[in-house]
């Protein structure tokens, strides 16, 4: 039973080992082939290296690649294809625009080494990555302050309407108040004309004349005409008498 223990144990190191080589190797190191003494922007390298188990042995990862980091943020992967000896790949490396970057090699299962930064000189007629990315924060900034300045005409106007608004109800108000002032004032003078006596002109037309020979005109001639027929009745009365 111990002889089998023993036999199961040393089984299964081995296979922790095989599939764990990052576990049972600790740590790799890559190094470059020749590099050359400077990169330029929009040009293609072909950038060897090779990876060494504790520095020494070269050994064969899974995967492997190169990460570049630019100051905008924006990262560039140029996987590493195995070619010629043991542990030895060939990655093409290029860079869209000049700058600083920060790179760095993944090995596997190991962990990645750190390259640190490197400078890409920008093509004649391109701009660098920095000058891009505060080319691009000095645009963010005026979309932001144009959003602000959009904000602030908005609520600008907002507050214009309805202090229009506002104006436009007090005057509606005021002028219902004056009709209802005016329709009062109607309905108190029809009441006050509607239980008034009616008075008299001033003064009314003469239809009579106050001069008195014009007042006694009327009985003259009446008597007059009495006297005349009272003439003519003794006349008459005395040519009968006489003819009798």
């Amino acid at each position: 039973m111990r002889r089998l223990t023993l036999v199961l144990a040393v089984f299964a190191l081995g296979l922790a080992a095989l599939a764990t080589p990052a576990l049972a190797g600790g740590w790799a190191v890559t190094t470059f082939d020749d590099m050359p003494g400077q990169l330029v922007s929009g040009k293609e390298y072909a950038l060897g290296y090779t990876i060494r188990q504790h520095g020494e042995t070269p050994i064969n990862v899974g995967k492997t690649e190169i990460l570049a980091v630019a100051a905008s943020g924006r990262t560039l992967s140029f996987p590493g294809r195995a070619e010629g000896a043991v542990g030895h790949y060939i990655a093409a490396v290029f860079f869209p625009a000049g700058g600083t970057y920060t790179w760095q090699v993944t090995q596997g299962d190991f962990a990645p080494q750190d390259l640190g930064k490197i400078t890409i000189l920008a093509a004649a007629g391109t701009a660098t990555d920095d000058k891009k990315a505060a080319s691009d924060k000095t645009a963010a900034d005026k979309a932001v302050a144009a959003d602000k300045a959009l904000t602030t005409d908005k609520a600008a106007a907002l507050d214009k309407a309805a202090a229009a608004e506002k104006a436009a109800a007090s005057d509606k108000a005021a002028a219902a108040e004056k009709a209802a002032v005016a329709s009062k004032a109607t309905a108190a003078e029809k009441a006050a004309g509607g239980n008034s006596p009616i008075t008299a002109p001033a003064s009314a037309p003469a239809t009579q004349s106050n001069d008195p020979v014009r007042s006694a005109l009327p009985f003259a001639a009446a008597a007059a005409a009495a006297m005349f027929i009272w003439r003519l009745v003794t006349m008459v009365r005395s040519s009968r008498r006489a003819t009798a």
